[in-house]
């Protein structure tokens, strides 16, 4: 039936209409309430002498009627308006020509004639939901007329080119009010009249001799597939442009899945626009197939042709940490080698489902780069840059541009990768050491993971690219390797920040696991109230304890149940802390020096705390000496660093090449410091705590060592006596041969042998020894007064009572201390295997003089 001409005549009371949905009524009993070919406000609409009449209540508002017209090619419009009233912006009628709508005071897509408003015009709108826009814009003031009596008519021909006329004041004659094309819109519905007005206008509109003809427009496109929607792994909706034919649009095999085939049921849903097809075979998550739709009618017949277009099935689900991780780094893009001038990070999804990353966040903690929406799927490397660079990093693989992708700091930073539900999936505190390598280092190079099984590893699993273009953008790294991390995790330290707060630091990052307040117990009793990761890295925990802590009271935390972020499990362990003081003059001292390394070996200093205080390190200086005052200086720490009573640290460029050379030394008490100058000959050392103030100083020389030694390379000078003095020679003595000639952070060879005498004695220790190197390479001749002012003179005679060496001569002497005979005789020889005498003479001002005589047998040296 399409095509037949539509023709309706209103008020005349006779209305023609045929299949395309006009009618036929008559009002010749003036009752237009129950018409059923209009609907709309009906009750403020009369027959009133032979015309069409608003009756409204007297309010201001707007009322329409509407009836049923699809005309609208080689369409016609005509009807007659009359206002008995001046038209303004408040006072005016509408007549929709072509709308989609029945409701002509709400949203639809049409075409109207508007009379009056404040130009008091004819013109012809279309619309578009609520937005009009003005196609012809008739002669202003057309209607300016107290009473106001027009015909109108309107064409459309099959091109969209569209006509108005006006005739006011009834003349007979038609005047053209503009020409417009227009094909916005090609299919009506309804046809209608709507006015506008003020309560005393609500009785002042009239209309008649209403003419309408046309036909639809005809249909000679094929349908066209709007969308795809996935209802399951098994089941797709698909949404076309029009009504379809049934037969065609239920023939399974007119829906083809690349890779996968055809569907097994297609059915045609009660809107005639919408296909729910089904496959026998499941899609994949995340994965976009390429449906192809071919031989699917309209109902005028028209056939698609071959169609393709994207079928997407993806199921979200909950991300987990390390789902996608980050796999590459540039932050440093000068000087280019072969990489575009622009930073990027590389993620990877190493799961085994794919996520959408819209709204997901990438942040240096300044400023945060927000995800588009993108599905990464398993397997799949993705470069995330810039917005501004995308389109440098084409050829390189798959990237994603961030409008506000955070700055990556040349020399380190910390990154995160955060979902929208704030979860961290991935982070990373990356350094320049991580490159290993100083040259690449410079810029130019990205950082490649080694291993992204191990995504837990971070400065051990970090390291410069090796491929020429300077990075493997958007695939898989130049420096892939297996480097799984079987290492449970292991304490650095543990700090009191606070009296009701320890922090104890990790040497990797560890598992959210570890965080449980029962992991952790102290002796003596503080309950944790909380535990807390410090920062992005997860290597420090904050524990919270519910009461403060002791001072001088030594605690012992068992930790229990930790774990690292690869899942190993360190087994359980105690470690001992206090609150830490202000150290004074000689808390910490300089224990042992190594200035002459070895071969391919490094200096170190060693300091000891030999007070009964904890001591933190943190911002302590050594430097050298200078007529008392410090210079060359260097900062140990710029964190916390607990040194308990009796403990050592030992401070060198590479701490690694001090337990090479000396395998007994303490790994956990060596620093790495950039230590200033130590000369072969002499020099000095300089120990200062955070405030500047001198600790201790020691300026030592090449010959404080042992007179037996023929080579002084890798042998350190070791502190004897803790509480003596610092710059007493008699004080240092050469590492023993036996602990390898250094006693890199533990106790010293040489520290102090056993014998203490008692007031008014000398003792010799030990009263056997063997000259060096060995374990007994010296004799301590230590003495104790009642009081001071005493002169020494101390000297050693062989059993003919010949002198073979000064020690002391005419020094001044304290209560207490000692001197020291290395088996050595002034002429430099050293002494010969048999008994010797330690002559020890002391006098004071008053005459009185005292003798000590003692035994020292020297054996054959080893």
């Amino acid at each position: 039936m399409k095509g037949t001409k539509i023709v309706a005549i209103l008020i005349g009371f006779l209305i023609a209409s045929d299949c395309n949905g006009q009618f036929t009524d008559n009002f010749s009993d003036g009752d237009f309430t129950n018409n059923p070919s209009w609907s709309g406000d009906n009750p403020k609409f009369t027959i009133n002498g032979g015309k069409l009449k608003l009756q409204a209540v007297a309010v201001s508002e707007g009322a329409f009627l509407s009836t049923s017209s699809q005309a609208m090619h080689l369409a016609t419009w005509e009807f007659y308006l009359q206002m008995d009233f001046v038209p303004s912006s408040t006072n005016f009628a509408r007549i929709y020509l072509v709308s989609d709508q029945p409701n002509l005071n709400g949203p639809l897509n049409g075409y109207f004639i508007k009379v009056g408003n404040t130009t008091r015009d004819v013109s012809l709108y279309r619309q578009s939901g609520t937005t009009e826009t003005r196609m012809i814009d008739g002669l202003d003031d057309r209607v300016n007329l107290s009473s106001v009596k027009i015909k109108i008519k309107a064409s459309r021909n099959a091109s969209g080119v569209w006509q108005l006329f006006s005739d006011a004041g009834i003349t007979g004659t038609y005047t053209s009010e503009g020409i417009a094309t227009d094909n916005t819109f090609t299919a009506s519905s309804y046809f209608g009249v709507q006015c506008t007005y003020t309560s005393t206008r609500s009785d002042k509109f009239w209309f008649d001799d209403f003419v309408v003809t046309g036909t639809p427009v005809p249909d000679t496109s094929p349908p066209v597939l709007i969308s795809t929607t996935t209802l399951g792994q098994q089941d797709a909706s698909l949404l076309f442009s029009e009504p379809l034919d049934r037969t065609s649009s239920q023939n399974p095999s007119s829906y083809l899945v690349l890779t996968l085939g055809p569907a097994e049921q297609a059915v045609l849903q009660p809107d005639q626009k919408t296909v729910r097809i089904h496959f026998s075979s499941a899609l994949v998550n995340g994965f976009s197939y390429t449906l192809q739709v071919n031989g699917v009618k309209d109902l005028a017949g028209n056939t698609m042709n071959i169609t393709r277009q994207a079928l997407l099935f993806f199921q979200p689900v909950p991300s987990k940490t390390k789902d996608i991780i980050f796999t590459e780094f540039f932050p440093d893009p000068s000087p280019q080698l072969g990489l575009p001038n622009a930073e990027f990070v590389e993620i990877y999804n190493r799961s085994h489902d794919p996520f959408n990353v819209g709204g997901w966040k990438l942040s240096d903690g300044s400023s945060t780069g927000i995800f588009p929406s993108q599905i990464i799927l398993p397997g799949e490397y993705w470069i995330v840059t810039a917005a501004a660079s995308v389109g440098l990093f084409s050829g390189f693989g798959k990237t994603l541009g961030l409008s506000n992708f955070p700055t990556l700091n040349n020399g380190g930073d910390a990154i995160t990768f955060k979902d929208t539900n704030n979860l961290t999936i991935d982070s990373i505190n990356y350094t320049l050491a991580w490159y290993r390598d100083s040259d690449k280092q410079e810029g130019g190079w990205t950082l490649e993971l080694i291993d992204p099984t191990n995504p837990c590893g971070e400065e051990d699993n970090w390291e410069a690219s090796t491929d020429p273009r300077g990075g493997t953008p958007g695939k898989q790294n130049s420096v892939i390797a297996n480097k799984p991390d079987l290492t449970p995790p292991s304490l650095f330290s543990v700090f009191p920040e606070q009296p009701t707060r320890l922090v104890l630091s990790f040497d990797e990052k560890l598992n959210a696991a570890s965080l449980g307040s029962g992991n952790f117990q102290l002796k003596p009793s503080v309950s944790v109230s909380h535990a807390s990761f410090k920062d992005i890295g997860q290597r420090t925990i904050l524990l919270d304890l519910q009461d403060s802590m002791a001072l001088r009271q030594l605690y012992s935390l068992e930790i229990s149940a930790i774990r690292d972020c690869s899942g190993n499990d360190a087994s359980p362990f105690s470690v001992l802390f206090g609150l830490p003081e202000r150290a004074d003059s000689m808390d910490v001292v300089v224990n042992e020096i190594l200035f002459n390394p070895r071969s391919g070996g490094v200096d170190f200093v060693e300091a000891f705390n030999k007070s009964p205080k904890f001591l933190n390190l943190k911002h302590w200086k050594i430097g050298n000496t200078v007529n008392g005052s410090a210079t060359n200086i260097v900062e140990l720490f710029q964190e916390d660093r607990l040194l308990p009573p009796n403990g050592y640290a030992v401070f060198t460029p590479n701490p690694g090449t001090i337990k090479l050379q000396y395998p007994e030394s303490i790994e956990r008490n060596l620093f790495k410091v950039t230590l200033p100058s130590l000369r072969d000959d002499q020099s000095s050392v300089a120990m200062l705590d955070d405030q500047g103030k001198l600790v201790d100083g020691v300026s030592y020389a090449q010959d404080w060592h042992s007179p037996f030694l023929k080579n002084t390379e890798g042998v350190s000078l070791e502190r004897i006596v803790p509480q003596g003095r610092s710059n007493d020679r008699m004080n240092w003595i050469s590492g023993s041969s036996v602990t390898g000639f250094a006693t890199p952070g533990f106790a010293n060879s040489q520290l102090e042998l056993q014998g203490e005498p008692a007031e008014g004695e000398v003792v010799v220790v030990p009263e056997i020894f063997s000259p060096g190197p060995g374990t007994n390479e010296f004799v301590r001749i230590e003495y104790h007064f009642d009081r001071g002012a005493w002169v020494g003179n101390v000297k050693v005679m062989d059993q003919q009572h010949r002198l073979l060496k000064i020690i002391a001569d005419n020094e001044t002497l304290g209560t207490q201390g000692f001197f020291r005979w290395d088996g050595d005789r002034d002429d430099g020889d050293k002494a010969r295997m048999g008994y010797y005498v330690i002559w020890f003479e002391i006098f004071n001002s008053d005459g009185t003089v005292r003798t000590f005589r003692k035994r020292v047998i020297v054996l054959a040296r080893q």
